[in-house]
């Protein structure tokens, strides 16, 4: 090891050498013990300028146990290899050290177990293709822009603002249901006086409805739509029967399907007590559609058994569906050494199955096997008998690889945006700023790590401020939510690019119903399971309905239509 420092930089030069060739003059230290073999040199002030293989670079944020503060450090890992060495080893290596480093039983919390781990690691025969590590320090400015953590601030605006957002957030969530005025008082846990007074504000705005005295519901705001109140939902339709369906799970998601559509008409059945449905029929090219939205999804059981019936319900009604598309916003799995594998805010994923055959992949519980030392998954999975849906978004993508020129959802995201302009929401792409990776690595103390840098031949295949659309598994259940590390070791295993929400229910109700043809395409809106980043929620909907619209129109018609 070999430190030098330049400004406000420190570098830490760790390379592996034959005892044979070290400088006794330059040592200042020498391991013994459990150290041995590690080697302390004096600071130097000549630097080696030569560029690395590959680097990464992270920004820790440990909180001074004294003071409380966040301390932002940024740290940047660069790594040289044997000149033979292809690429895939080198990002798979690398990507292999950084999580060993950053797991959070073990990450050193001081600057000389930082270097310690390092140099340690580097002694490891499993990274015997790592010839040399630099490590750059430089301490950040609290004042910088991205010396912030990523942890919540403290939200100042007026409380009646807070309560407004909340409150359509939660009859978002709930739409097409009712929710009365006590339920959404426990909810935000707030007076019901209050809750009533921003009730009427957001009434006034032309946000939600009354629908009777006291109980509630989001307006939808499409003055585009015809939109029909019902006792019973059409079961004869005049013309073709919708042989597509689409199921979403959050309010800006059918929005932006149903922008997608033509000729379309939008049915809601109201219910006081218990479940109410919405279904908006239309064409999608040349075939008649249907959409809805599941009035509840996620971990508790009783908004699964609700997606579960609402699907069940939703091909019941319509029974020439064919195929069912699963369409709305997901996490990414971000690969932190490997540009191309590396998922981004913005890019849209397709399922598709992996070795296994495994394409949407439930993890129940999480199984401790002492016996072999490791994590087991107790899983379900699913996986289309027809593969059409999954072959049409392959040819899409292969197409968009030959030619750059070729991706018809852009000019289907311009053409959403133009008819959602009247929304309260914008549903236009956030600023690359705003794209930014943290971990958590125990306790309060969490690291942003850069994306990984572009390489030389991959600056031609760039879309600057477009979509990139992926294929690989989807991932969803409750223990990969809260771990960080668990998430990635799960996503690694089943080579998943995306984690969702919980739509087993719904696939439970698809295959339970004889629906061989069904397709999860997914907007990635941050780097959990898509509920956590607000900002880019309504464009990665609409990325993920453009893309959706590109694979309708290939389907072959049916006879009939």
């Amino acid at each position: 090891m070999t430190p030098t420092k330049k400004g406000n930089t420190t570098t830490i030069r760790i390379e592996k050498v034959r005892k044979s060739q070290l400088d006794s003059s330059q040592v200042a230290h020498k391991g013994g013990g459990q150290h041995s073999g590690l080697v302390i040199n004096k600071q130097t002030d000549t630097s080696d300028t030569s560029a690395p293989h590959l680097q990464l670079e992270f920004k820790c944020f440990l909180v001074n146990q004294k003071s409380g503060m966040h301390i932002p450090e940024s740290r940047v890992l660069k790594f040289w290899f044997p000149l033979e060495t292809d690429y895939l080893e080198k990002v798979t290596t690398a990507y292999e050290f950084f999580k060993e480093l950053v797991r959070p039983e073990s990450f050193p919390r001081d600057y000389v177990g930082f270097i310690k781990k390092v140099m340690k690691q580097l002694q490891l025969q499993r990274y015997n293709l790592i010839k040399r590590t630099d490590v750059d320090l430089r301490q950040m400015d609290e004042l910088d822009p991205q010396a912030s953590s990523g942890r919540p601030k403290e939200d100042k605006r007026p409380r009646e603002l807070v309560v407004q957002e909340q409150l359509l957030h939660y009859l978002e969530s709930a739409y097409p249901n009712i929710l009365p005025t006590d339920d959404l008082a426990d909810m935000l846990q707030t007076d019901s006086a209050v809750i009533q007074e921003q009730l009427r504000v957001l009434t006034e705005k032309n946000l939600i409805k009354e629908m009777e005295p006291g109980k509630w519901v989001r307006k939808v705001l499409d003055q585009k739509t015809e939109v029909q109140i019902v006792k019973q939902m059409p079961t004869h339709i005049e013309g073709s029967k919708p042989t597509v369906a689409i199921i979403t799970s959050k309010y800006y998601e059918k929005l932006a399907v149903d922008a997608m559509m033509e000729e379309k008409t939008t049915f809601v059945k109201y219910k006081n007590e218990g479940e109410s449905n919405v279904y908006t029929i239309g064409f999608i090219g040349p075939h008649k559609v249907v959409s809805t939205k599941l009035p509840a999804i996620g971990r508790q059981m009783a908004a699964q058994i609700s997606s579960g019936n609402t699907t069940t319900r939703l091909l019941g009604t319509f029974n020439d569906i064919e195929h069912v598309l699963l369409v709305g916003i997901s996490g990414g799995v971000p690969h932190y050494t490997d540009f191309y594998s590396h998922v981004r805010l913005g890019d849209v994923v397709v399922s598709t199955p992996n070795e296994k055959g495994q394409m949407y992949i439930y993890c129940d519980k999480v199984i401790q096997d002492r016996e072999k030392g490791m994590v087991q998954y107790s899983l379900k999975s699913w996986a289309p008998l027809d593969p059409i849906l999954m072959n049409i978004a392959k040819e899409l993508q292969e197409k968009t690889r030959k030619d750059l020129g070729f991706s018809p959802w852009d000019q289907y995201i311009k053409d959403g945006q133009e008819l959602l302009q009247g929304q309260q929401v914008a549903f236009v792409r956030p600023g690359p700023e705003t794209d930014r990776l943290f971990m958590n690595i125990g306790g309060q103390d969490m690291i942003e790590v850069g994306h990984p840098p572009v390489p030389e031949e991959a600056h031609g295949l760039l879309r600057p401020g477009k979509p990139v659309v992926r294929s690989g598994a989807i991932a969803s259940g409750k223990p990969l939510i809260n771990d960080d590390q668990m998430r990635l070791d799960f996503a690694g295993r089943h080579k998943c690019v995306a984690i969702d929400t919980e739509f087993d229910q719904v696939l439970e109700s698809i295959v339970g119903n004889r629906k061989e043809s069904f397709l999860f395409i997914r907007g990635v809106t941050d780097y959990l399971d898509g509920t956590k980043n607000a900002e880019w929620q309504p464009y990665c909907a609409l990325v993920a309905a453009a893309f959706m619209k590109a694979v309708i129109e290939k389907l072959p018609c049916a006879p009939d239509e």
